[in-house]
């Protein structure tokens, strides 16, 4: 049996719980409504009223107008082009529209699968079923099934608490400490005839400099003492024991690579602090709260009063990490049957990572439309919640449908 590790989760107060409250569009019409999903069952609930905005002030005098309208006047033309432009593109683009500016690993597999797909799911996020219930599009049993083998997994070698959060920046303090305690367990190691095994493990970053920005969470990290070497592993679950198809499995591989690749740079220190801030809208100098604090000095990180201290101390230890292997595996099991398992392995292919990044970044940036899926790959429409009123599929039939007269 493998060390139990001590895994922390934040509880945030209601006003900054990041709860999946949306507002999902049904017949063209904004439905303020949000989905709880429960034991497989899913219920509808309004959200929670939002905090009341400081007032604007309305009674500007003669002088305030007049001033404000010569500064307007001043401002170069250029400028106010350019700021119009820049306000469209943000409106226009994908990454802040739907994103916040941070896009989750499975962001990238969803948009493999399908880029049209992906952005129906943007735009339509709950449908009605056969029954006139409304549901989000993810809340499907196997889907939930597979969460849940997914904690058992987890749960096999963790222990979780859960930490009362006052701020975000508790709440961020918090993954940071996880992913401390996963990087200063695997350093510690002193077990050289087991490997050291840790799940669910945080990640964060640009590749190669990139556009986008990720955060994800890696299913496992195993690390072999005897060849110094650490392998980066995707869980999978499957419905059935028929052999994933290509396009699904390809899929997989690009979480992996992905994966492996933020935490190669994070071993190597290539990540831009400043950005990571920004990024998550976070103040690196708050003082974090007793709570927190006190679980960063029982786990022995006594230096820690910022969230800042907290990231620096992750970039110190993940710098004494063995180098990441150019191997990953994506391990699959059988949702009736978790004994039952097939493991992939495979190697990392860094050339094709950065030609389908780049391809990504065109959807994500708004340079581009969403494309659907080639008609070789006409297949996955099957399965699709969205294909009734898909426009690329109707296009590709339609193009189909005019080739197939031109040969006859």
């Amino acid at each position: 049996m493998h060390q139990r590790q001590i895994i922390f989760q934040s509880i945030l107060p209601n006003q900054l719980d990041p709860a999946r409250f949306s507002k999902p569009i049904i017949d063209g019409i904004e439905q303020p409504l949000t989905i709880t999903s429960m034991n497989g069952e899913c219920t509808v609930q309004l959200p929670l009223s939002s905090k009341i905005n400081r007032p604007i002030k309305d009674d500007f005098d003669d002088d305030e107008l007049v001033a404000y309208a010569e500064n307007l006047e001043n401002i170069p033309e250029k400028i106010l082009l350019k700021e119009d432009r820049k306000k469209k593109d943000i409106e226009n683009n994908p990454l802040y529209k739907y994103r916040h500016g941070i896009l989750s690993v499975s962001d990238i597999s969803s948009q493999i699968w399908c880029e049209q797909q992906l952005t129906y799911k943007f735009l339509y996020p709950f449908i009605l079923n056969d029954d006139g219930e409304i549901k989000r599009v993810d809340d499907k049993i196997h889907m939930l099934r597979g969460t849940s083998l997914h904690l058992d997994r987890e749960l096999e070698i963790q222990i979780k608490v859960s930490i009362e959060c006052q701020t975000r920046e508790d709440s961020y303090g918090i993954r940071l400490l996880n992913m401390i305690q996963a990087i200063h367990g695997l350093l510690t190691w002193n077990k050289l005839d087991q490997p050291y095994i840790t799940r669910e493990m945080p990640i964060f970053g640009n590749m190669y400099e990139g556009k986008l920005y990720f955060r994800g969470i890696i299913d496992e990290i195993n690390y072999d003492p005897r060849t110094n070497q650490l392998e980066v592993v995707e869980f999978k679950t499957r419905a059935s024991k028929t052999t994933p198809k290509p396009q699904q499995t390809y899929t997989h591989k690009i979480q992996v690579n992905i994966y492996r690749t933020l935490l190669d740079e994070l071993i190597q220190g290539q990540v831009d602090k400043t950005l990571y801030f920004q990024r998550f809208n976070l103040e690196p100098t708050t003082i974090l709260s007793d709570s927190i604090l006190n679980q960063y000095n029982q786990c022995g990180f006594t230096q820690i009063n910022t969230l800042e201290n907290a990231f620096d101390l992750l970039i110190k230890l993940a710098f004494q990490m063995p180098t990441i292997t150019t191997n990953g595996a994506i391990e699959y099991i059988l949702q009736s049957d978790p004994t039952w398992k097939n493991r992939k392995e495979f190697d990392r292919d860094e050339n094709n990572l950065k030609e389908l990044l780049i391809k990504s970044e065109g959807y994500w940036l708004g340079k581009r439309e969403a494309e659907g899926v080639d008609i070789e790959d006409a297949y996955k429409c099957q399965w699709c919640d969205y294909k009734e009123m898909c426009t690329w599929r109707e296009e590709k039939s339609n193009e189909f449908s005019r080739k197939k007269r031109r040969i006859n």
